[in-house]
């Protein structure tokens, strides 16, 4: 079993019992820490599934007033008390909503273990990892729908004609926090670009490759500037074609 299948059908079901699959697994260190890592959330997201709804936390969350309120003391005692349960459950919800959110769309690449402490590793991880739907996904991405993504890290693309088409555009699990993240047409294939928030604990080397991509990290004033392409393809273009419509926004 080739790499790249083995990661596909790891992502697809960490419990695979298949024996090629294990024996694949069982077949590297690195491997074996990738189905273990995608174990531990298959487990972490089973026990947010599990997490019991709040009582009233429909009512709360549609603001329906309770007219019966004034029969039923012990649900609001106090207008304080009231506003502090309508604020928990409120927590609660989004808490749930965020990892509900997160593990339909995303993969989270925040182990702790020493094989996925680098920026780019981390970035090559997800490149792999979602190639079989960003390689052919084209979301028709308008200038408004990126800025909308890149807003929560403080900057914003001045034009689509600068960059080339974006075919996808969204937030992802990077290390400890979000980043975004762009498909864009580059010379001869797609660019994976990551706008990453610069306060991570993830170590940072300017360039690096593989057999198959390669990759540029451009430190910039607000956040880290991503940029991994195929082999043949310019990224050090790519990179200052984005970073100069980003720092024009600024």
């Amino acid at each position: 079993m080739d790499e790249l299948t083995f990661r596909q059908r790891a992502y697809a079901n960490p419990q695979d019992a298949d024996p090629d699959f294990l024996a694949a697994a069982a077949s590297s260190e690195s491997n074996q820490a990738l189905v273990d890592q995608l174990q531990r959330l298959d487990l972490h997201l089973s026990h947010a599934l599990q997490e019991p709804v709040p009582k009233h936390l429909a009512a709360t969350l549609l603001a329906i007033p309770d007219n019966n309120a004034a029969a039923k003391p012990s649900l609001a005692p106090s207008a304080a008390s009231s506003r502090a349960l309508g604020w928990r459950h409120l927590a609660i919800a989004a808490s749930l909503t965020f990892v509900l959110g997160f593990s339909t769309r995303f993969i989270s690449f925040n182990d702790t273990s020493p094989a996925l402490t680098s920026m780019s590793q981390i970035a090559m991880e997800h490149v792999y990892a979602e190639s079989a739907f960003t390689s052919g996904v084209d979301e028709q991405v308008t200038l408004t729908a990126v800025n909308a993504k890149l807003q929560p890290y403080g900057t914003q693309l001045q034009s689509l004609a600068e960059v080339g088409q974006v075919y996808y555009a969204n937030h992802c699990l990077f290390g400890d926090g979000p980043a975004a993240h762009l498909v864009i047409q580059g010379e001869h294939h797609r660019v994976h670009v990551f706008i990453v928030p610069p306060k991570r604990e993830l170590n940072s080397i300017r360039r690096f490759s593989d057999q198959r991509y390669h990759g540029e990290i451009v430190p910039m004033e607000l956040n880290h500037l991503v940029v991994i392409g195929e082999q043949d393809e310019d990224i050090d273009e790519m990179a200052k074609k984005i970073q100069s419509s980003l720092e024009r926004s600024i």
